[in-house]
């Protein structure tokens, strides 16, 4: 049985220095596009993480120049782990999605990692695409939440370089909050994973910074969820748990993946998977663990999933 998707809480702002004014946290209002949305009206997972970009990294380069100086030096925040949960609506693609982001800096625990950490809350109108257009002063609903969490390193350094135990620039905190980091491997624990097939990546997977998306292992992990379950539903001898509900109805309403390190255009994964029951008494009806390593026998899994559907 998995566990239920958490969104770490938002700290309260604690940076005492910090001059009167200074915003920690930003908006947008961002139209979907058709494909965001599925036929019932739910936003599909992925689409939300958009608005991240658009509310709380603008207004993060804006409001600290120093990060554009880190970045000339080779220190980056590179995400690590991500945690994404959509309510179910219905949405209409004809009205935008308000965005609100926020940002925080943290320190790793009994540790020296240094984070930078995101909390983003998407709203909209409850509204069906071939429906009447809500005014613009319609009550809004959550469409999704995320959480994403960001490791400061030097990542193309040598290796004894890469760890960055303390950023100096006007604007940074001297004093964050502490932050429970959790390891890729601990998400999927001990389990025994299946066979979920090789996945073969090209350029069509990557972006600028020169890895392959991070958006791009949940679609091909929900994909391979929604294969396995319909040749599970279809098969008297399968292992998976018991589904009460067709399987065409379900679409991912929650994940969370952690990454160890990133894959390149040309390289192969291999994908390890295992249908689990949901947590009792939770809105969804099925669940996933899994993880994609490089192909090659006693590989550690380069990035880790847990999803949830309904």
């Amino acid at each position: 049985m998995t566990r239920a998707p958490l969104i770490p809480p938002l700290p309260p702002r604690s940076y005492a220095e910090f001059e009167e004014g200074f915003k920690d946290s930003g908006t947008a209002e961002l139209l979907p596009r058709y494909e965001d949305i599925t036929q019932d009206g739910r936003v599909i997972l992925t689409a939300l993480a958009h608005g991240l970009g658009a509310s709380a990294w603008r207004t993060l380069l804006r409001e600290l120049p120093a990060i554009e100086r880190f970045r000339e030096e080779g220190i980056l925040p590179i995400l690590s782990r991500m945690v994404i949960v959509g309510e179910q609506g219905p949405f209409s693609v004809n009205t935008p999605v308000r965005y609100v982001g926020t940002w925080r800096f943290a320190r790793e625990r009994n540790g020296d990692r240094l984070f930078l950490n995101m909390w983003l809350e998407a709203r909209a109108p409850v509204a069906s695409t071939f429906g009447p257009t809500p005014g613009r002063n319609a009550e809004t609903a959550v469409c999704g939440r995320i959480f994403a969490e960001h490791v400061i390193t030097r990542p193309f350094g040598p290796p004894e370089k890469r760890k960055v135990t303390r950023l100096e620039a006007p604007g940074i905190p001297a004093t964050v909050e502490e932050y429970d980091f959790e390891s890729a491997e601990s998400l999927v624990g001990d389990a025994t994973l299946e066979d979920g097939g090789d996945m073969q990546f090209g350029l069509m997977h990557t972006d600028s910074n020169q890895h392959v998306n991070s958006l791009v292992y949940p679609r091909l992990f929900e994909e391979a969820v929604v294969r396995r379950l319909f040749s599970s539903s279809s098969s008297s001898s399968s292992s998976a748990p018991e589904l009460s509900v067709d399987p065409k109805s379900l679409v991912a309403r929650a994940v969370e993946m952690r990454w160890r390190k990133p894959f390149f255009t040309g390289d192969r994964a291999q994908l390890g998977l295992r249908l689990v029951p949901p947590p009792a008494d939770s809105p969804w009806k099925t669940s996933a663990i899994g993880a994609f390593s490089p192909v090659g026998a006693g590989s550690k899994p380069s990035c880790t999933l847990q999803l949830w559907m309904a």
